[in-house]
């Protein structure tokens, strides 16, 4: 409501029109470009089209001509999109094929899907009721081949439909997949290896036999994967990225659990480049303790033994676009081994940190990257390197009259106190210092709160305990529900919470093979019982692994005004959780995510949210939990939303667009 409530404001202030924007999206729209700026536009038509897209499809209709351009488009909700299709799907439009309303309603579902392959394939039957639905559900099973293994796996009648559909489509590789799929013999996890290779299987570029034992050898499906992405075509990027990452993170968690041994047997045969892209995509799971490690050990021996040093790291990043160089250096950071990474690649490596921001695929994504990385390394002589080369950019950008690079380059540059450029952008760094509770609160006086655990040992032991918290509250209630549990709490002024948790199973015992998919069966279980009452939950939270939370931020609404990530490394995801809603405030880890503290800290967040408490300030209760909690060194790396360099940068970007405004 507050969104909507914003539209008039955010796209007639330079004018005097007084219409809500979806009573006349034709007139509002006239507006966009005469705005001071190009970026403010473009932020306000991302408002109205969001917002006419979640309640007004003949208002979102008129807005997706100019909305079908723009870089946002792909972020919109998968379900709002799906649903505007379907409305379109069978208008008569005599415009050109391309451009009719359905073809672009479509278009939408793509880029939604392509962006969250995992929620779309999840959610088939949002869109295959499309004339084009077939061919959407193509692109999406090539964009994670190993979702669509593990949906299609298993005796359930689901599993068994997918595997139909894969089979329909008659290509070699979906014939492979849906072979691969109904083949029990092989384990599921080698079967989610295998449909990665699935490609170059189909083509005969790869035997079956070869590409079986490649699935077998860590060592070896990795050090493929990473080639193959070498000399891919770019659609089948993501999916290979995808699948690096995961490994990457079984990886960098195993190495937590077991240093020695992994250093001395799994990434022993690891190349230099694969040591590279472990340490960067598996950085949620890699403390620096595990990084210092492999570093010391393993990677840089290897760089320094180049002729010249570091010569195939320069040459990787030559051939990838300096892919993922920011993650690997604020993982160095962190671990105090950025001087090594120098040791070897000196002031290039600077350069290429901030060069070019505004030229990649996502500039505010690697800006929030980099951002992070300015923090992180206050005071250090690579600062003063970084303030020129951000400089330079930043009237590279002016000059070019590129208002988001010049944006981005001007707020950068006032992190980094660079005194003839900060001055106008200081004012925009307001962290996010409270919490009012009331956001939380519906007109019911009610919030709604919504937990994911997952099916593993790890969140069954976390379950537990959670549920123990609560039960040993009187003002807590537990409904049991088979799939999930529903806990009411009720407290000063009428208020109430709800919490919804679906209830988790181990599936590496024996006797639960048979149920994989289990939680996003009982997920879908609470999404309906909300959907039942109109219920949107204003509190996610995850308790999980990190490889677990791209699943929990696809259920993700631009509803959320606080986003508790419980998993090691969640500090990672938070400028995902604020790009999906941009007013939600983060809790996360750099650290270790521990049960315990993640119980302790929701449990007093909410009794203070029940008993009535209007503001929370996150310095003093913050204070209150480090005394309490003097003792463990867990809870150090737990970072309120004030605290998160990312979080703060990216709320300042979006204060900036507003104040263009």
């Amino acid at each position: 409501m507050l969104r909507r409530a914003l539209l008039p404001l955010l796209l007639l202030c330079s004018g005097g029109l007084s219409s809500p924007a979806q009573d006349a999206p034709p007139r509002l729209l006239e507006r966009v470009p005469s705005l001071k700026s190009e970026m403010a536009g473009d932020r306000a038509l991302r408002l109205a089209f969001e917002a006419a897209l979640s309640g007004d499809p003949e208002a979102a209709r008129r807005y997706l001509p100019l909305a079908a351009h723009r870089p946002w488009f792909e972020e919109m909700n998968f379900r709002d999109s799906c649903t505007l299709a379907r409305a379109l799907d069978q208008e008569v439009d005599p415009g050109p094929p391309n451009q009719t309303s359905a073809a672009l309603a479509e278009r939408l579902v793509l880029a939604g899907g392509l962006r969250n392959p995992a929620l779309a394939l999840r959610e088939s039957g949002q869109y295959l009721p499309l004339a084009g639905g077939r061919r959407l559900f193509e692109r999406f099973v090539l964009s994670a081949p190993d979702e669509a293994m593990a949906l299609a796996s298993g005796t359930t009648r689901t599993a068994s439909s997918f595997r139909d559909l894969l089979s329909s489509v008659g290509s070699p590789e979906f014939l492979l997949l849906a072979r691969l799929a109904a083949d029990s013999s092989i384990d599921l996890p080698r079967r989610a290896r295998m449909a990665i290779l699935a490609r170059p299987i189909a083509r005969g570029e790869l035997s079956f036999e070869r590409a079986l034992r490649i699935a077998q050898d860590t060592h070896e499906f990795f050090a493929t994967v990473l080639d193959m992405r070498l000399t891919a075509d770019p659609a089948d990027l993501p999916s290979l990225d995808r699948a690096l990452e995961n490994e990457s993170l079984v990886l960098c968690r195993a190495a937590q659990e077991g240093l020695q041994r992994i250093v001395a047997t799994d990434l022993s045969r690891f190349r230099a480049r694969d040591l590279y892209a472990m340490l960067a995509l598996g950085r949620a799971e890699a403390p620096p303790a595990v990084f210092a490690a492999i570093f010391d050990r393993l990677l840089l021996p290897k760089w320094k033994a180049e002729t010249p040093r570091g010569a195939s790291l320069i040459a990787f990043l030559d051939g990838t676009d300096n892919w993922e160089l920011r993650d690997f250096s604020s993982a160095a950071l962190a671990a105090h081994r950025f001087d090594g990474l120098l040791a070897v690649a000196g002031r290039e490596v600077v350069d290429r940190l901030a060069r070019g921001l505004d030229r990649s695929r996502d500039p505010l994504r690697e800006a929030i990257r980099l951002a992070e990385f300015v923090d992180a390394a206050a005071g250090t002589v690579f600062l003063r390197q970084m303030a020129d080369v951000v400089s330079r950019e930043f009237l590279r950008c002016r000059t070019a009259s590129d208002p988001r690079g010049t944006t981005l380059y001007g707020l950068l540059a006032a992190r980094l106190s660079v005194d003839s450029i900060a001055a106008p952008y200081l004012p925009f760094f307001q962290s996010s210092e409270t919490l009012d509770t009331a956001a939380l609160f519906g007109s019911a006086n009610l919030c709604i709160q919504r937990h994911f655990f997952y099916d593993d040992d790890d969140g069954v032991r976390s379950f537990e305990s959670f549920r123990k918290t609560y039960q040993r509250d009187p003002a807590w209630e537990i409904e049991d529900r088979g799939a999930y549990v529903r806990l009411t709490g009720r407290g000063a002024d009428g208020r109430r919470i709800e919490i919804f948790a679906n209830v988790p199973i181990d599936c590496h015992l024996p006797e639960n093979r048979a149920r994989e998919g289990e939680a996003q069966r009982r997920q879908q279980a609470i999404a309906a019982a909300l959907d039942a009452r109109g219920l949107v939950p204003a509190v996610i939270v995850h308790r999980g692994h990190s490889f677990w939370v791209r699943k929990t931020l696809s259920y993700l609404a631009n509803t959320a005004r606080l986003v508790i990530l419980g998993s090691c490394g969640g500090t990672t995801e938070v400028h995902a959780v604020i790009e999906a809603s941009h007013d939600a405030q983060v809790i996360a880890t750099r650290g270790t995510g521990e049960t315990e503290i993640n119980d302790w800290l929701l449990k007093a967040m909410n009794d203070r949210i029940l008993n009535g408490e209007r503001i929370i300030y996150w310095n003093t209760f913050w204070q209150e939990l480090r005394t309490r909690q003097g003792r463990s060194a867990l809870f150090a790396d737990y970072i309120a939303p004030n605290q998160d360099p990312g979080t703060v940068f990216l709320c300042a970007y979006y204060r900036c667009l507003d104040a263009m405004n």
